[in-house]
């Protein structure tokens, strides 16, 4: 599945940490999800590497600060920039694929780790996923 480059826009986000990677993912989106509406918000998933391993949080695209203080979660601002993407249909019946095109675009370009690879989720039948690279059109 071949990726292409896209702009990605700064973000701001109302997050929650899955417990675990990638047994949490679940329980991080049912978490978010009992403090906020889903309906019609931009949904993202940050993977973040650091020394302990993978962690993942699940994202709300920030109303504002009201609702950042009702909430009281975590705040998670990811700088906009390059990023490779490819978008994958009909994405919850390839949960498995995941993993492997984000390493194929690793392969394929020079990957900024100064920001989070990220799952856009588009609906629910469209998942884009996100890495940021270096120096591609940006």
């Amino acid at each position: 599945m071949a990726s292409s480059i896209i702009q990605q826009p700064p973000l701001r986000l109302i997050t929650v940490k899955a417990r675990s990677f990638p047994d949490g993912i679940r329980a991080s989106w049912q978490e978010i999800e009992s403090k906020r509406a889903m309906k019609g918000r931009k949904a993202y998933g940050l993977i973040c590497t650091t020394e302990a391993g993978m962690e993942y949080y699940a994202g709300l695209v920030s109303d504002g600060e009201l609702e950042e203080r009702v909430t009281g979660l975590p705040v998670i601002e990811v700088a906009g920039g390059p990023c490779a993407r490819i978008k994958l249909e009909n994405w919850k019946s390839k949960l498995d694929e995941i993993g492997g095109l984000f390493a194929q675009m690793a392969e394929e370009h020079e990957v900024d780790t100064s920001r989070p690879a990220m799952e856009f989720y588009r609906g629910f039948a469209e998942l884009h996923l996100l890495l940021p690279v270096k120096g591609a059109g940006g």
